[in-house]
């Protein structure tokens, strides 16, 4: 009987061990097949925001596979502008420049990979938890992984392209613990310090994982010296590795390295290092507010969406509240429920260098930096839910618990859908970021700027279009009157207004920042000639040409204006000057003969008619000086040629 009672205890022990297994492969596909189709409406939305410099205008990604060497050698930017950023991130590139060589210039094939690798870090993350969290009900780690899933902070990462640096560098991760940790043969253990190499060589906040990975070995074998040691030797060579990979590219480069301004962190224009401080702190605070709810979502929070405060603010001391509320939170559940100070433990860590409080960044703040440190606050609040309701091995969907999760599920998932759409392309998020960050002076810059370059053609249209490009331009401004960008687009803007005194004074005052900048020298040259302030105009000319800064209308402008203060001499040589570099141009033709004809060199002045009347048989003006001409000349034959010419016109 004693023996029948074994195999029946066996037997059913088998049982359940195959209920869990069939049950956690259903989750597993439950989580790889709801994130996927949670982004699916991401495929077909376009090259957005940085898309543009790390894939669609990247000189290395564009060459496809011959572009890897370069990628693998160069700074992250390098491919797109020439400047030190300080920053090597070669991975997400590689795997850009694989898909470009698949189907170039195609935004589908780089969408679906980010989101097949999305769904592939969710499957990775649901099994690394359930190895590390088997003591407790599988419910807790399915709903832990399928929050972060559905998490809407992390639409940016997946819709946006250019996030896949943030994907990767969560998804090695995990893939060097599954090796490393969970996997057993020698060989996973070099695979799994590959994927550790691969994680840094994704983002250099990859390097905050380290902690938390020698915390996990020293978890697992800290009463076996020798494998914890040679679990921890080789994470720690490799990471010794990549930081002298890294400086070497970053100190090699010919570039030199930029300094980041308060247009790239706010917190630069703060007065004193206690308001960067007490400004890092509500930066703090709104980290891990969001990271409960994400109560807005932007692009961007530059200057001056998030203002900078002092140590005696109201906004400081609740930050600094909420802040001390977690470090309290790791203190208190240490013995209580330690899942729980971790998960406060690896929001911390992981969070550390976006908050802007020991180190300043390149960005004030970007909900893409919330993508890993979520996690930590998801693993802390399911754990909380469960540790008060005491429930934190139950084997059934059916508890209150699991009903009130599965709400959140739902209402994320609906959050996150439908913020997916805004990432179809810069209009799209341009405008309606407009609303969510409308004191950025760049959120209120790109929104115009995006509609200046949909201009239609039509001068009339044109009229009707830009008045409230030109309101936004100037909120920018009221936010950020050093804004160079705004004043630029301003002078263009009203120069198109035929509005020439305002174009001229918002282009001075752009000059005024970069008095170098040929550009702009050459925007107020134009605008003084058609304003018909003459001798500034040809001041400003006058130094283009001789700095080699010619655009399509320079010479004709420049001519003209020598024309206009009768100085046919000077005229006639600019004029020829421009037919040199531009013989097609029947405007210059024109204008050459003009100051010819008004100089008296009549007979040069008909060849120069004539061959306006060669590049451009419609145009009358040709015809009509033609007959001027030969009148003068008394050729009353061809100058009546021509008139009958011109009447046919």
């Amino acid at each position: 009987m004693k023996s029948k009672k074994k195999i029946a205890v066996s037997n059913t022990n088998k049982i359940e061990d195959l209920n869990k297994k069939n049950s956690t492969q259903k989750m597993v596909w439950f989580l790889a097949i709801v994130s996927f189709l949670l982004y699916a409406n991401t495929l077909k939305h376009g090259f957005v925001l940085d898309d543009i410099a790390v894939i669609e205008q990247n000189s290395f990604v564009k060459k496809g596979l011959a572009g890897i060497p370069e990628l693998f050698s160069t700074l992250y930017w390098q491919g797109y502008w020439d400047s030190n950023a300080g920053l090597y991130r070669p991975m997400s590139l590689v795997f850009f420049a694989i898909e470009w060589q698949l189907s170039p210039n195609n935004p589908f094939i780089h969408h679906f990979f980010n989101v097949l690798y999305y769904s592939l870090s969710i499957v990775l993350l649901f099994k690394v938890l359930h190895f590390y969290l088997k003591a407790y009900s599988i419910w807790i780690t399915f709903f832990i992984v399928l929050l972060f899933a559905v998490h809407p902070i992390h639409t940016e990462v997946v819709a946006n392209i250019k996030s896949r640096d943030e994907i990767f560098c969560l998804l090695f991760f995990m893939l060097s613990i599954y090796f490393t940790l969970i996997k057993e043969k020698k060989i996973h253990q070099f695979i799994g310090a590959l994927f550790f190499l691969f994680c840094l060589l994704s983002k250099e906040a990859g390097v905050l994982f380290l902690p938390i990975f020698l915390f996990l070995v020293w978890l697992k074998f800290n009463k076996e010296r020798s494998t914890l040691f040679a679990k921890t030797i080789p994470i720690i060579s490799i990471s010794v590795l990549w930081l002298t990979l890294h400086r070497y590219i970053i100190l090699s480069s010919p570039f030199k390295r930029i300094e980041y301004s308060y247009l790239d962190n706010s917190l630069f224009a703060c007065d004193d290092v206690s308001s960067k401080i007490a400004t890092g702190f509500t930066i703090f605070a709104r980290y891990i507010v969001k990271a409960v709810y994400p109560y807005t979502m932007s692009y961007d929070y530059s200057f001056n969406q998030i203002p900078c405060v002092t140590l005696s603010s109201f906004s400081f001391i609740i930050s600094l509240l909420l802040v001390g509320l977690l470090f309290w939170g790791v203190y208190f559940f240490r013995n209580k429920n330690s899942i729980i100070s971790f998960g406060v433990l690896f929001f911390l860590i992981t969070i550390f260098l976006a908050v802007n409080i020991v180190v300043l960044i390149g960005t004030t703040m970007g909900d893409r930096l919330l993508y890993t440190p979520v996690l930590g606050i998801i693993i802390t609040l399911v754990f909380l839910l469960f540790h008060f309701s005491k429930k934190t091995e139950l084997k059934t969907f059916y508890h209150p618990s699991i009903y009130f999760l599965s709400f959140i599920v739902l209402f994320f998932s609906f959050k996150t859908f439908d913020r997916n759409k805004v990432w179809k392309s810069n209009t799209t998020l341009f405008t309606e970021d407009l609303l969510n960050s409308p004191n950025s002076a760049r959120v209120n810059f790109n929104y115009a700027t995006v509609f200046f370059n949909q201009l239609s053609s039509d001068v009339e249209l044109q009229k009707q279009q830009l008045p409230f490009i030109i309101d936004s331009y100037k909120k920018a401004l009221t936010i950020d009157p050093n804004d160079k960008g705004s004043l630029t687009n301003l002078g263009v803007c009203y120069y198109r207004m035929k509005d020439y005194k305002s174009s001229i004074y918002y282009t001075k005052r752009a000059l005024a920042l970069v008095e170098t900048d040929y550009s702009l020298q050459s925007n107020l040259a134009d605008a003084y000639f058609r304003n018909n302030n003459l001798d500034e105009a040809i001041s400003i000319y006058k130094e283009l040409v001789r700095n080699n800064y010619i655009l399509e209308n320079t010479y004709s402008y420049y001519g003209a204006a020598l024309f206009g203060k009768k100085k046919y001499i000077e005229a006639i040589a600019v004029f020829k000057e421009g037919i040199k570099q531009n013989a097609s141009s029947a405007e210059l033709w024109m204008n050459y003969g003009n100051a010819l004809a008004a100089s008296g060199n009549l007979r040069e002045a008909i060849t120069a008619f004539e061959k306006v009347y060669e590049l451009n048989p419609n145009d009358k003006n040709a015809l009509k000086f033609l007959t001027m001409v030969y009148q003068q000349l008394g050729d009353i034959e061809k100058a009546n040629y021509y008139y009958s010419e011109f009447i046919k016109k």
